[in-house]
Parts: structure tokens; C-alpha cells; sequence
């Protein structure tokens, strides 16, 4: 019987090492996988932030360019305009010819700061865009850092797990005393061979 409880003891010191072990390294995969995924998405994010700036800048380049042919358009209207009123013999520097080319001056310039409103409002929304993707990216990063934040409640599983073998190292020992203490008590060897001799 000693022996039975031994190994009984011992099964269970063993299995309690591998269960505390099995969640070690359970703990150690999980933060390193935590880590890896949260490391792709701040990678991801840090990319998403570069195109959304090349986007901006591409916005307020084609709105620089479509400003200059929008003025290039108009300075060539002004001259049509202009032409067409000296032909006609008409005087230019007074009246209501003057004031017709101060409109339409004024007009050509009310599209030109459209359209470079129009592209500066694009390229903030990208510029936006962008601060949201780093700020994701840190959230990422801050992520990444703390992927083995989980440790302590780990040990905690691995400390209850110890406690729960010692427990029952404790429980096996103290049936063992129980029968030991006890002569004549009947083992379960010894009551087959009763069962056995009647």
C-alpha cells in the first residue's frame, strides 16, 4: 500500500509540473501571437497614415494645376473680351464696359479660390485620415508593448494550479495515514484474497 500512495503522490507532483508548465507556455503563445497581430496592425495603420499624406499632397498638387488652367482659361476669355469691345469700337477704361470686365475679372477669381478651397478641403480630409491611422498605429504599438500584460493572471492559473496538486498530494497522503494507523483494517488486496478463500 506505501507504495501506491508513493506513486500516487508522485503522479500527481508530476502532472501538476506538466499542468503549470502546459500554461506557461499557453501564456507565452498568446502574448507572442498578441504581439505579432497587434505589430501588423500598427504597421498596417503606418501605412495607411503614408497614402493618406501622398493623397493630400496629390489633392493640393491638382488643385494648384487646376487653378493655373482655370486662370490660363480666363486670361484668355479677358483677352477675347476685351478684343471683341475694341473692335467694336467700344471704350474700355469707363462705364459699363468697365464694369462688365471687373465682373468677370471678379468672377474668374471667385473659381480660382474654389477651386483651391476645394482641394485644400480634400487634402485635410486625407491629412485626417492620416492622424486617425497613426494614432491607431500607437494604439497598436501600446498594444504590442503590453501583449504580456496577461502574465500576472497566468501566474495566478499556475499558482492555483500548484495549490490544487498540493491539495491533493495532501489528500492522498492523509488516506494512506488513515490506513496505516488502522491495523487490521482490510486492504483492498487483502479483502480479494478473503473473497477468494470462502
Amino acid at each position: 500500500m506505501c507504495s501506491i500512495a508513493v506513486v500516487g503522490m508522485a503522479v500527481t507532483a508530476v502532472a501538476t509540473g506538466v499542468q503549470m508548465y502546459a500554461q506557461n507556455q499557453a501564456q507565452k503563445s498568446q502574448a507572442a501571437s498578441a504581439k505579432a497581430a497587434a505589430s501588423a496592425n500598427a504597421q498596417m495603420a503606418e501605412n495607411q497614415a503614408a497614402t493618406h499624406r501622398e493623397q493630400a499632397r496629390n489633392e493640393i498638387a491638382k488643385g494648384i494645376a487646376d487653378r493655373e488652367r482655370q486662370q490660363r482659361h480666363a486670361a484668355r476669355a479677358m483677352g477675347e473680351q476685351r478684343a471683341n469691345m475694341g473692335a467694336s469700337g467700344f471704350e474700355m477704361d469707363s462705364g459699363s464696359n468697365l464694369s462688365l470686365l471687373a465682373e468677370s475679372a471678379g468672377e474668374h477669381q471667385y473659381d480660382s479660390a474654389v477651386i483651391t478651397s476645394n482641394a485644400e478641403q480634400a487634402a485635410w480630409q486625407h491629412e485626417v485620415a492620416a492622424m486617425n491611422a497613426v494614432n491607431q498605429g500607437s494604439m497598436f504599438n501600446w498594444q504590442a508593448a503590453n501583449a504580456n500584460s496577461g502574465r500576472g493572471a497566468a501566474n495566478m492559473g499556475m499558482f492555483g494550479t500548484l495549490l490544487g496538486g498540493i491539495g491533493t498530494g495532501i489528500g492522498q497522503y492523509n488516506q494512506w495515514q488513515q490506513v496505516q494507523q488502522k491495523p487490521g483494517t482490510p486492504t483492498a488486496s487483502t479483502q480479494k484474497w478473503d473473497a477468494v478463500r470462502r
